[in-house]
């Protein structure tokens, strides 16, 4: 039988969502994203579920897009059907960025590309020291559209800085930036988020949901929102240069 692309197991108030595809360092095909967004609609609808966990199996979080499955360059060349596809999955990310429970990332290896989008619609993110966090794709394929949310998380330049070099941040890097809450060897890991997120599930729903709410209305007064829909726009827009569709990158 075919392994499952999502592991779903739940402890008590806790649910947890793992990745699953760990010979692909975990990349989301169409078949992971579907089921990761089915999985999370389904622990949202559950009164039993207080808190998320999303965790990767094998040596990663997730190194991001699978863009060797089924991908090409020329499936995004007609701008508008690409930006309404782009939209429409910025509007599942948002779905988690509102999603009125608490979501807690257990990142550790690589945390790459689209695997930044889930992270940082996050309320929560504990690294182990393996965890090697960017986007180097940026220098040659596209942005995430929502950039993780990084300008609004680390500042502007920063964000630049990272998105221009490729560089990758380990798991103490990413505490001080603020892209994390801490970080633990990586044998440490899973029992951290465990004790971690039965702590948080003690709490009652309604009030995990407006406490969410009402620290997210922060960030949504700063116009993330906006931000991260306008990210379809311009991932469109990269779509269409010769260098795209050409293949040329940095090198």
């Amino acid at each position: 039988m075919t392994e499952p692309v999502l592991l779903v197991t739940q402890h008590e108030r806790v649910r947890r969502l793992t990745f699953n595809r760990p010979g692909k360092l975990n990349a989301f095909d169409t078949a992971l994203r579907l089921e990761f967004f089915r999985a999370v609609d389904e622990a949202a609808a559950d009164d039993d579920t207080h808190v998320i966990v999303l965790a990767g199996a094998g040596r990663a979080f997730s190194s991001g897009a699978d863009i060797g499955a089924g991908s090409s360059r020329s499936s995004v060349l007609d701008a508008p059907a690409d930006m309404v596809a782009n939209k429409a999955r910025l509007d599942a990310f948002l779905r988690l960025w509102s999603l009125p429970k608490p979501l807690i990332a257990q990142v550790h290896g690589y945390c790459l590309g689209m695997a930044n989008d889930i992270v940082g619609c996050c309320d929560l993110v504990v690294c182990g020291e393996s965890t090697r966090l960017g986007m180097p794709e940026v220098r040659e394929i596209a942005l995430p559209p929502t950039l993780g949310f990084w300008p609004a998380k680390i500042g502007l330049a920063r964000t630049k800085e990272l998105l221009w070099t490729g560089r990758l941040l380990d798991g103490h890097e990413a505490v001080a930036l603020g892209l994390a809450n801490d970080v633990v060897p990586d044998d440490e890991l899973q029992d951290t988020v465990n004790a971690l997120a039965a702590k948080i599930a003690e709490v009652a729903l309604p009030l995990l949901a407006v406490t969410k709410q009402a620290a997210n209305a922060w960030f949504e007064t700063f116009g993330v929102r906006s931000a991260v829909l306008g990210g379809a726009e311009y991932h469109a827009l990269y779509h269409q240069a010769s260098s795209f569709a050409s293949g040329e990158g940095s090198g």
